[in-house]
């Protein structure tokens, strides 16, 4: 009985339900069409709620870590979560008093958003010149390189130098990096259906305990 609910059962459901939601994209029959969207609309419906439980499982660690070193931080952190929530739900109750998370997603959130996506840039380019020092390899040559001439690309230099460096950054970001981009995107999708692919067939089971 162990061995049905724990492995067989939920392998059956999820690739009844996998099986379905394919042939409701391949085959053009509306029965096959209607059971597609009414199984993605409840995904959609779990994936909400998984979203709240993850988000309530957020406080429930960080508020463990509040009283230990460094506990301002996970503070800090569970006091802009509940602001964000309660702004967010503030809006569709109150129309009047939407302006409030207008305010705080556009002048909190999207600067610490710009924030950290600049000290990301900074440390990879960090890692990779660290990289550099130990061992030569032309990746991190070229991912070293590359970090360089965007961000000293972006910066407004007044003189012919900025000039210069401007078109360099917007060809490098439009032909280099657009093209490794999408290769990146094509592998990340080819991986996404493997891995679907196994679910499916019930290879890989991350829905069951074991």
């Amino acid at each position: 009985m162990e061995r049905l609910t724990q492995r067989i059962l939920p392998a059956a459901v999820a690739i009844a339900v996998g099986l379905l939601v394919l042939a409701g994209y391949l085959v053009p029959v509306p029965f096959l069409a209607a059971i597609r969207d009414e199984l993605i609309r409840w995904a959609v419906i779990l994936a909400a709620f998984a979203w709240i439980l993850g988000f309530f499982n957020l406080l429930r660690v960080h508020l463990g870590q509040t009283r230990r070193k460094g506990g301002i931080y996970s503070f800090v952190l569970i006091l802009s979560a509940l602001l964000t929530l309660v702004l967010t739900l503030l809006a569709p109750l109150n129309p009047s008093l939407q302006f409030l998370g207008d305010w705080w997603f556009q002048y909190v959130l999207s600067p610490l958003q710009a924030t950290v996506l600049g000290i990301v840039a900074v440390a990879l380019a960090l890692a990779a010149f660290r990289l550099m020092r130990n061992r030569w390899e032309a990746g991190a040559l070229m991912f070293l390189i590359s970090a360089l001439v965007v961000l000293v690309g972006t910066i407004p230099f007044s003189s012919p130098l900025g000039a210069w460096l401007t078109p360099l950054r917007e060809w490098w970001v439009r032909v280099l990096a657009t093209a490794g981009i999408r290769g990146f995107l094509i592998g990340v999708g080819l991986g996404t259906l493997l891995v679907g692919l196994r679910v499916l067939i019930g290879v890989d089971r991350p829905y069951s305990e074991r």
